[in-house]
């Protein structure tokens, strides 16, 4: 993983793992700070938290032309970081549905913008880069809160009001230090550096990708697994079969996921493209769930490996989507507004189903779990769906490799400096690599065909070659090297 090896990686993955932490303090219900706080309707927090989170990303859905522009890039950062930042001393000190459901608000206007821009900038990196960052991000995210939870209750609420802030500080100072590395900062004078964020620079319109069937039923099988997780997560709100609170469990397995990453990274063959990583979600998911009806070993067991399933999922999904948004030169921003649109629109059901439906039993959810996810791998999203997923990965690789290349020009320059080759050598170097003769090379020269000889056989003494087709051979792999 050449990212590891960058100094801005760290930073990179620490302020989106920030957002993490604090979405694990403030989002969930119950919080290990706030406990089970109740809104309009006596509604829990985060059953209300996701219908305005619903709300907030339509809103942002229309505004993504002057959310495009650079002033509309920071303000609707500010916006976040304020509301993330006011959400807690309102849900401390607030009293009431009333104070409960604005800082609900307060909390869904600050997830949606962290992650949208986030997203926004994780989105434009290399193949493979994207995956390792989001995965790596949720990890750091998960240790940050576990590590926070253990310091009690005074370090909970302290990193609840300063994570949000570190959270935009972070995402500043990375756009900047990509801009010094020679790429694009996001926050630039003329509001381009984040392309995707509003209108797309070709023609297809920034709602196209989803015209293609492979990503509408990627975002379809997205929102009935998130409905299948959100419905365990109303069944542990309730308390059902002794199952773990979410703020406990979900930074478990995602610190399980990040290692199972890692480990398939460093194994496989090409793990900027984990298409095989799709067939374990359905198994994993399903069998918690089985686990859960059957009330088989721990619940905590069954929850963890549906948690688990559904997360992977989340991440595969958000990665596509950025390979389908390079391939159609579509809207990065709207992409992933739609996507975190689907993921929230199940999750909303699935809450409201497993909250309202208080006269079902324990076992009857689990199999509803357990048939969402039956349902979705056989014919929502199947083997033959990621199929073409696959093969967008592959033409956005040929396309990265294309333009990371270095020019046939620079190659042959850097090939001869790397030769000690001298002036009138490399002229003839690049000559026979045009595949010239030797009296073609002699009389473009200027100089007899012997001499050309001899510069031949000096060329190819230093290219430690015999033959032209050798030296050739040398060069074309001295050139994918530089790439």
């Amino acid at each position: 993983m050449k990212l590891f090896e960058e100094e801005l990686f760290p930073v990179r993955f620490l302020g989106f793992g920030l957002f993490w932490a604090w979405l694990f303090m403030v989002g969930l219900s119950p919080s290990p700070l706030f406990g089970n706080p109740l809104c309009l309707g006596s509604v829990p927090f985060e059953l209300f938290e996701l219908l305005m989170r619903c709300a907030v990303l339509t809103l942002s859905l229309a505004l993504s032309r002057p959310i495009a522009t650079n002033r509309g890039k920071r303000l609707y950062l500010a916006v976040g970081a304020i509301a993330g930042m006011a959400a807690t001393p309102l849900l401390l000190w607030g009293e009431g549905a009333t104070a409960h459901s604005l800082a609900a608000l307060l909390a869904a206007v600050a997830e949606v913008s962290l992650f949208l821009m986030w997203l926004s900038f994780f989105g434009a990196m290399r193949l493979g880069d994207t995956l390792t960052l989001l995965v790596m991000s949720y990890g750091v995210g998960a240790l940050l809160f576990l590590a926070t939870l253990i310091g009690g209750q005074g370090a909970l609420v302290a990193a609840s009001i300063a994570f949000p802030l570190l959270s935009v500080a972070s995402l500043m100072l990375s756009g900047r230090l990509i801009s010094q590395r020679g790429g694009s900062e996001l926050f630039d004078g003329d509001g381009s550096a984040l392309v995707q964020a509003g209108e797309p620079t070709g023609t297809k319109g920034p709602s196209s990708i989803f015209k293609s069937i492979p990503a509408l039923k990627m975002t379809l099988a997205l929102a009935c697994y998130s409905l299948a997780f959100s419905l365990l997560s109303a069944m542990a709100f309730s308390g059902g079969a002794a199952l773990p609170a979410g703020y406990l469990v979900e930074p478990v397995c995602i610190v399980v996921l990040a290692g199972v990453y890692i480990l398939y990274a460093q194994f496989a063959k090409d793990a900027a493209k984990p298409y095989a990583l799709y067939r374990a979600v359905a198994p994993v998911m399903g069998l918690g769930f089985a686990c859960l009806a059957a009330l088989v070993g721990q619940p905590a067991i069954g929850g963890g490996m549906v948690v688990t399933g559904y997360l992977l999922f989340e991440v595969l999904a958000l990665n596509d989507y950025c390979n389908i948004v390079k391939a159609n030169d579509a809207s990065l921003f709207r992409t992933m507004a739609f996507g975190r649109l689907a993921i929230s629109a199940g999750m909303l059901v699935g809450w409201a189903v497993g909250f309202f439906a208080d006269h079902a039993s324990f076992t009857a959810l689990a199999v509803a779990g357990m048939a969402i996810v039956l349902v979705t791998a056989t014919l929502v999203f199947t083997d033959r769906d990621r199929m073409p997923l696959a093969s967008i990965a592959d033409d956005r690789a040929i396309r990265e490799e294309r333009d990371m290349r270095p020019s046939k020009g620079t190659a042959l320059a850097n090939f001869a400096v790397s030769r000690k080759l001298s002036k009138r050598e490399t002229e003839v170097f690049g000559y026979l690599i045009a595949g010239r003769t030797t009296s073609y090379i002699a009389e473009r020269l200027f100089v007899a065909e012997s001499t050309v000889r001899a510069h031949v056989y000096n060329i190819y003494q230093k290219a430690d070659v015999h033959s032209r087709m050798e030296l050739m051979d040398a060069f074309d792999a001295f050139w994918s090297e530089e790439s």
